[in-house]
Parts: structure tokens; C-alpha cells; sequence
């Protein structure tokens, strides 16, 4: 088998990804019908990019209408992922600014039957594209900056899945308007991305809106005596309990521990600790693991014994949530705890 046909297996095999996660999430019952309308339909549109791409690049397919509804869709692509962003981050409320960051894709969609790539495309179309979906995706990136300042849940998932859009989308305009690459990069990293992505999203279904959890949110409001309750309920859990050990850890599970309803603690995290749920378990991670690392009993073990002990499932994640708490190293601070005792 070349390198031709193995190129072809795996761009196909993230085509039939993209559509399979883009038919379940629509299809889920247990997400806010919204999401679920523009996370398929952002992964649709990339699906139908990808087969357009792999139609035109190794079937020479030159149709004027599969062309045309292949470019249509690169230009939902970047819209739709700020539409979501947007949304995520509360900014994004009235309908008609879909519309009109929508309408050239939905111009170039209807005038499928028309456009053609001498008196269009290659002409200043596809070019004037290009730029609109980099566009489109430095939008998106602003909103998911505003995600990040918000301290929203599960912010890893919103950073990858604009990662691996990114990515795909500034492949096409590398190599068309500088040509850095070759065409089908796009293609095949997306086919590698779509795994991840879906191996995330089936990890973490916490990372959704689940239905009917938006209205309870609409119209309860912590009082003051509520916050200080809730918080003292969860620390304590935290402190006797300490379920952060576990590496499976879930707010689902703190929600268990301490009867508090999950889209309660969701909303709790986001507007009342200033911290996310990831975050405030890694911070009591974090103060066990400098226990351990001061200890001498633990001098012999290696930190990836500590790290798995504190409830982190892999060394690369215990080292980077460290720092971020400590400002040093995990084995730098052992070294610093050592002198000082000596």
C-alpha cells in the first residue's frame, strides 16, 4: 500500500468520525437542543469540506454544484464555532447576528448553481474566503479568551476544539495564499484531531448543557447564606472524605457526596469560587502532593508515585497544575523543602 492510498484511508476515516459525532451529539436527548444544533452543524460543515477536498484531490472531481457546496461549507465552519463560543461566553444573544455572520455562507449556498471556479473562485472568490474564515477564526478566539477570563468549566475542551478547527481551517489558507503546505495537510490532521476530540467530549459530559439545567439557572439566585453553606458543605467532603484522590473524580460525584444538584455546583463554581471545578480539586491535589514531597518517608519514591497518589492520572498534568499552584517545579520543591530542613 503507497503512501497515495494510506493518505486516502485516513482522510475517509475522519470524514466518517466527523459525521458520526456529528450525527450523535444531534441526536442526544441529554444537551440543549442550541448546542446540539450548532455543534453538528459545525461538524457537519466540516465533513463536507473534508469530502469535497478528498473528491477534488484524489478523485478529480470538478462538479460545479459539489465544489460549490464544499466551499459553502469552509465558510460555516469559522461562524459557526464563534456562534458557540459566543454563546458559551453569554455575549452572543440575538439571532440576527447569526444571520449576518452566516450570510456569506448562506449567499454562497444559493448561488451554488452559478459560481464557478474560472469566473469566480479563482478570480479573487476563494481567496476573499480564505480570509473570512481566518477572520471568523480570530473572532472565535476572542470569545474563547472571554471563556478563559470567565473561568468556565472544563475550558480544556473549548481550547482543543479550537485548536484542531484552527488548524484545519489556516491549512487551506497557508497553501493557497502562501503555499507552505501541501493541500490535503488540512485533511489529515483533522482526521487525527476528530479522535481527540471525540475521545474528550465521551469523557467529560459535563462539558455540555443538559437539558432543562439552563431555566433552573435563569431563576434561582444563591443568597448570600446559601453561597457560605454550600461552600462549607463542599469543603468539608473535600477535607474528610477527600474524593479529589480519586483520578476519576467528577462533579458529578461531588454532587453525589454532597446532595448538591450538579447544575447547582456548575453555576456555583462559575460565579461563586472564581475557580472551576478542575482547578479546585487540583489546588487540594496540590497541598497533599507538598505533603508528600516533604515527607521522609517519601524520599525513595519517584514523583510520578506521588502524583498518581494525589488523584493525578498522569505526571504531565500533576506537573503542569504544580506549577500553576506553587510557581515551581514539583521537584524543585522538594529540593527547597530538603534545604530548609537541613
Amino acid at each position: 500500500m503507497n503512501s497515495h492510498s494510506l493518505l486516502l484511508i485516513l482522510c475517509c476515516a475522519g470524514i466518517i468520525q466527523s459525521l458520526f459525532l456529528a450525527i450523535y451529539i444531534f441526536s442526544t436527548k441529554r444537551i440543549q437542543f442550541e448546542e446540539r444544533l450548532l455543534l453538528s452543524g459545525l461538524l457537519l460543515a466540516i465533513t463536507i469540506r473534508l469530502v469535497k477536498s478528498v473528491g477534488w484531490y484524489f478523485f478529480d472531481i470538478t462538479d460545479q454544484i459539489f465544489l460549490n457546496i464544499g466551499f459553502a461549507a469552509q465558510g460555516f465552519i469559522g461562524p459557526l464555532l464563534v456562534i458557540y463560543f459566543a454563546r458559551k461566553s453569554s455575549l452572543l444573544k440575538k439571532s440576527i447576528y447569526h444571520l449576518m455572520i452566516l450570510a456569506p455562507a448562506i449567499l454562497i449556498l444559493l448561488l451554488a448553481p452559478f459560481l464557478s471556479l474560472s469566473n469566480f473562485w479563482y478570480v479573487g472568490g476563494y481567496q476573499a474566503l480564505l480570509y473570512y474564515t481566518i477572520f471568523s477564526i480570530a473572532l472565535s478566539g476572542y470569545y474563547l479568551w472571554i471563556i478563559y477570563i470567565e473561568k468556565k468549566i472544563y475550558f480544556p475542551w473549548y481550547r482543543n476544539l479550537f485548536l484542531g478547527i484552527s488548524i484545519f481551517c489556516i491549512s487551506y489558507f497557508t497553501n493557497y495564499i502562501f503555499a507552505l503546505n501541501p493541500y490535503i495537510t488540512g485533511p489529515v490532521i483533522y482526521a487525527l484531531v476528530i479522535y481527540l476530540i471525540s475521545f474528550i467530549m465521551f469523557s467529560n459530559h459535563e462539558i455540555f448543557t443538559p437539558l432543562g439545567d439552563k431555566k433552573k439557572y435563569k431563576n434561582i439566585n444563591l443568597t448570600p447564606d446559601q453561597i457560605a453553606h454550600h461552600q462549607e458543605r463542599i469543603e468539608r467532603v473535600m477535607e474528610v472524605e477527600q474524593p479529589y484522590l480519586q483520578s476519576d473524580f467528577n462533579l458529578t460525584a461531588l454532587s453525589e457526596l454532597t446532595a448538591i444538584p450538579k447544575y447547582l455546583l456548575s453555576r456555583f463554581f462559575s460565579e461563586n469560587m472564581n475557580k472551576s471545578f478542575t482547578d479546585f480539586t487540583n489546588s487540594y491535589r496540590i497541598e497533599k502532593a507538598k505533603r508528600l514531597l516533604a515527607d521522609p518517608k517519601f524520599d525513595n519514591h519517584k514523583i510520578a508515585y506521588i502524583a498518581y497518589e494525589c488523584g493525578f492520572n498522569s505526571l504531565s498534568s500533576f506537573n503542569s497544575a504544580f506549577r500553576k499552584n506553587v510557581d515551581t517545579s514539583p521537584s524543585e520543591y522538594k529540593k527547597m523543602v530538603l534545604s530548609n530542613l537541613g
